[in-house]
């Protein structure tokens, strides 16, 4: 069980709708680090996703802005560990988690592919932003460098504090879910 900023009690391994609100998802992303907080300057996973969402076109928007918030309810992992053979468990608990915030909020369940690329970009981006250079893995995994063409899809582009990443994503969300 976990309490939320708003003071729910909340079982993250069953995640209820009612269990969910935005105001509690924007607050957690944004405290919660990029790359496990290994880059210069903290990127909040609230500011990722603002950013993901605006690479997409309308109809994927807010699907994007809330493709990571199970972290808000489960914490995150990097991609890395996640991956792992022994981590089957938790990517189970993120997925059955993520389904239930989409629903709660009318987004397609099946991940689209323009999120996913918009997602890829970010990491990429934020890693050349946040460690000074592109990520320290292999480019045949996808993740080089942007190009400039990419970089200018994502700029302008600024460190956010966390009040600020909180703040961007619930007016985000406020856009994009008029009458939730």
């Amino acid at each position: 069980m976990i309490v939320t900023r708003s003071g729910l009690v909340v079982s993250p391994l069953a995640l209820r709708p009612e269990d969910i609100k935005v105001e509690d998802i924007a607050h957690s992303l944004a405290c919660c680090n990029r790359f496990a907080g290994h880059v210069m300057k903290p990127i909040s996973v609230a500011q990722h996703s603002v950013f993901v969402s605006r690479l997409c076109s309308p109809a994927n928007q807010l699907q994007a802005l809330l493709h990571d918030a199970s972290e808000a309810y489960l914490g995150d992992v990097t991609k890395w560990v996640k991956a792992a053979p022994e981590m089957i468990a938790y990517r189970e608990a993120e997925d059955r988690a993520q389904r239930v915030i989409y629903e709660r909020f009318g987004c397609a369940v099946e991940v689209a592919d323009e999120v996913e690329q918009a997602d890829k970009l970010m990491v990429r981006y934020e890693a050349m932003r946040g460690y000074g250079r592109s990520l320290p893995v292999e480019a045949s995994l996808g993740y080089g460098p942007p190009t400039d063409e990419e970089r200018a899809r994502v700029e302008p582009w600024v460190f956010w504090t966390w009040r600020e990443a909180e703040l961007a994503f619930l007016a985000r969300f406020t856009e994009l879910a008029v009458g939730e």
